[in-house]
């Protein structure tokens, strides 16, 4: 059988966008898994290491210079981005333990607490 050669451009053409499209399909739920794993281990280390100053029912922002803020309250803050938990989880703060955090840990870390932001 033989095929003209628009026949074959028109093959390769849709051949070449279906195997784009599912190249980007592919990476956005391995993407979206990976934040997952993320988040499980983040909850994890948090449920270990921070649970009681951190995640206790109702807990809001700080309210004062002593006050200790919920997660939920610190995801929900203006702009907050991973990289700026991150950030501050690497100056290994005063007010904190140093439970010398790996980066790996704070990428998980940061990773659950934005995972906070939207739940009631």
């Amino acid at each position: 059988m033989k095929f003209s050669k628009s026949t074959k451009v028109g093959f390769m053409d849709r051949f070449a966008r279906t195997g784009i499209a599912v190249f980007f399909a592919a990476t956005a739920v391995l993407g979206l898994t990976g934040a997952a794993d993320d988040a499980a281990r983040g909850r994890a280390l948090a449920e270990r290491l921070c649970a009681t100053c951190h995640l206790n029912p109702g807990q809001v922002e700080k309210t004062g210079p002593a006050g200790i803020p919920g997660f939920q309250a610190v995801a929900r803050r203006p702009n907050q981005t991973r990289e700026a938990i991150v950030s501050w989880l690497q100056s290994v703060p005063s007010v904190m333990p140093n439970h010398h955090l790996t980066q790996d840990e704070m990428e998980d870390l940061a990773q659950f607490i934005l995972s906070l932001r939207n739940e009631p």
